[in-house]
């Protein structure tokens, strides 16, 4: 049998996420989302998103619309550059209007998203 999943908040991710998205320009209302770190995950992904389903946030009374997590044993080996790609990756599926729903990676956003991180890195990763 293998590992359990662990999770944590993650504040460093949090601050990332909060300079992307002041550094580009995103406007999201990021006190909507969690951003937490896990370990010991079989996902292939380096990051995901999941939004919260609307009775979830009604039994638990809660704002928070999203979840970002990263998968420890794949973000942890990045570079900062990199760590800015993924959480304004992870970012863009984010509507404006944090109306719960998510984007989908045919969103005309994705098509730059390699430019504007580059862009955003050069501030964030001095």
């Amino acid at each position: 049998m293998g590992k359990r999943i662990q999770y944590e908040f993650a504040k460093d991710v949090e601050l990332l996420a909060t300079r992307v998205n002041e550094v580009g320009k995103l406007g999201l209302d990021l006190s909507k989302v969690v951003l937490i770190r896990s370990w010991n995950s079989k996902s292939n992904a380096i990051a995901r998103v999941l939004m919260l389903p609307s009775q979830w946030r009604f039994v638990l009374n809660s704002n928070i619309l999203y979840v970002v997590e990263v998968i420890a044993e794949r973000y942890e080996m990045l570079s900062c550059q990199q760590k800015v790609g993924v959480i304004l990756h992870e970012l863009t599926h984010l509507p404006k209007n944090m109306s719960g729903g998510l984007r989908g990676h045919n969103y005309k956003e994705f098509k730059v998203i390699k430019r504007k991180s580059e862009k955003i890195s050069k501030e964030i990763c001095k």
